[in-house]
């Protein structure tokens, strides 16, 4: 079996070949490559070297287009920040005042350098290796860009002071999610990957929730094709059973310290289920504790057959030595259910 036939056969609760696999590797196809990090989230090209890399390194069943949302907030104006060895953050948010979200024009999908660098790496991804791997492709929905915006205090505070600008400011994005998404598919993603990095309750309040339920319902309804729902470094339990019955969604990806047994008694046994491994925290793992944290996922789920190992959080770190990364990958193709 190939990666995306270990996918699907997943997905529909079928025997594979061996245990499928992925983890966050956007940022270390950089490492691979010894790329500069300022160019390698602004060209499709040099990215896309870096995931070549990562296949021919650690051969995963999953790809994962660039992941790098604060890229997608610069579509909008915001200002981003690059470190060295790090993806780029948010230095400076577009809205500063609600006055703003009127008039707030949406990126023209044509020019915008940010929106070009999303679209043609994920084209480049899939001519290569849709027919072989899975590929997810990232994208906030239009509840949680927001917050990236306008920074999350003034987010939250619109939402409960504000509603009318709050509202207007969702049916943006909501086009903008839709567009983007189907867009993504179009170019040859198998699923989207939806980071719930502040609709979630470390952030909002259960009423809160609920009432961004129907915009999320509205939006996940006209993608044309499959949702993962990802933990965005937040937990995510609490609401799980809401995420799970919104339209498209397949899987969750569960932050490290919740429990897939817990997850299973709320959403059942078919809903897909990712994560438990902390991607950001790798780097400062032996071999020998990654390997003994890796088995213990595997044999807490070796009779889940709508299970795939996954890192969870952001990016796998670029300073995280290789042989960790290679051990843990080799546990998981030899590990026996």
């Amino acid at each position: 079996m190939n990666g995306l036939e270990r996918v699907i056969a997943t997905l529909a609760g079928k025997d594979t070949d061996c245990q499928p696999f992925t983890m966050l590797l956007s940022l270390y196809g950089a490492c691979l490559t010894k790329s500069n990090t300022n160019d390698y989230y602004r060209d499709p090209n040099l990215w896309f070297l870096g995931q070549k890399a990562v296949v021919q390194t650690f051969d995963p069943d999953i790809l994962i287009a660039p992941f790098s949302i604060p890229t997608e907030a610069e579509a909008f104006g915001s200002e981003l920040i690059y470190l060295k060895n790090y993806p780029p953050n948010i230095k400076k948010p577009v809205i500063t005042d609600l006055s703003q979200i009127d008039g707030m024009q949406m990126p023209d999908y044509h020019k915008s350098p940010s929106i070009n660098f999303f679209l043609q790496s994920t084209s480049l991804l899939a001519d290569s290796f849709s027919k072989t791997k899975a590929i997810g492709a990232p994208l906030l929905s239009p509840c949680d860009i927001p917050a990236l915006l306008m920074g999350i205090e003034m987010w939250i505070d619109t939402l409960l002071f504000h509603k009318q600008e709050a509202a207007l400011l969702i049916e943006k994005m909501k086009h903008h999610f839709i567009r983007m998404g189907n867009e993504f598919l179009a170019r040859g993603a198998t699923f989207l990957i939806v980071p719930v990095n502040f609709t979630n309750p470390m952030i909002i309040t259960e009423k809160i929730f609920n009432q961004l339920l129907p915009s999320l319902e509205k939006a996940f309804s006209q993608i044309k094709g499959p949702i993962v729902i990802h933990n965005g470094g937040c937990k995510i339990m609490p609401f799980i059973d809401r995420f799970a019955k919104l339209p498209n969604v397949v899987a969750m990806v569960l932050e490290p310290r919740e429990s897939f047994e817990e997850a299973r008694k709320i959403i059942g046994e078919k809903m897909l289920l990712m994560g438990n491994f902390d991607g950001p925290n790798f780097v400062n793992l032996s071999k020998e504790k990654a390997i003994e944290i890796s088995l213990k996922i595997l044999n807490d789920r070796k009779d889940d057959k709508h299970f795939i190992f996954a890192t969870s959080n952001a990016d796998i770190p670029y300073d995280t030595p290789i042989e960790t990364i290679k051990a843990v990958v080799e546990s998981i193709r030899n590990f026996k259910k």
